[in-house]
């Protein structure tokens, strides 16, 4: 009898696999054998789900992406406005070593923008979704001719962040990124007070 495959799990799989080689060799070190490698099988296993490259790439995407909204409303659950903005900026952040590993294989992707529509699609998602979190975070708590300019300050702030942290993983810690989102968080004029 043939065994059950979670398709839709197989292929998450697939995408988690790709972003870990991506973290630890950039595009050149995502191949199909280096995929199937990462997951203990064979070539066969990922060709039977994704035919091409760029295939993988979407799935990338779209593995970052899926569930955001679902394990965001889980984590802001009985949070007011300022304390649900705080809980989004330390979502952003990568607190943990598997963090800085995602963020290391997204960083890795930047110089080989062009060269793949998937990869330029997975920036233009991931920059539309960032920004329209921290907007839709922002509404209320900042004045509305504030509120585009905020949305750059934080999304500035936490790339600027995550990029130290992945160049330099020893100099920050948890903390150091926290310490700088509650300090970019007390620059902006919000209509709620910040709660410790």
């Amino acid at each position: 009898m043939a065994r059950h495959v979670d398709h839709v799990e197989r292929k998450r799989e697939i995408a988690q696999a790709a972003i870990r080689i991506l973290g630890r060799g950039g595009t050149s070190a995502l191949t199909l054998k280096s995929l199937a490698e990462e997951l203990g099988g064979s070539i066969t296993l990922v060709t039977y789900f994704f035919s091409s490259r760029a295939e993988i790439f979407a799935a990338v995407v779209d593995d970052l992406v899926a569930g955001w909204d679902e394990e965001l409303a889980q984590l802001e659950e009985g949070a007011d406005a300022v304390g649900r903005l705080k809980i989004l900026l330390e979502w952003l952040l990568p607190l943990d070593p598997e963090d800085v590993a995602n963020e290391s294989g997204r960083i890795a992707l930047i110089p080989h923008r062009g060269e793949h529509a998937s990869i330029d699609r997975f920036f233009d998602v991931m920059e539309y979704r960032m920004r329209g979190l921290l907007r839709s975070h922002l509404m209320g708590l900042v004045p509305a001719n504030e509120l585009e300019a905020a949305v750059s300050l934080l999304r500035a702030t936490v790339n600027g962040v995550v990029l130290s942290t992945v160049e330099h993983p020893n100099l920050w810690s948890r903390d150091d990124q926290l310490a700088v989102i509650d300090a970019a968080m007390r620059s902006l004029s919000l209509k709620e007070s910040l709660s410790s």
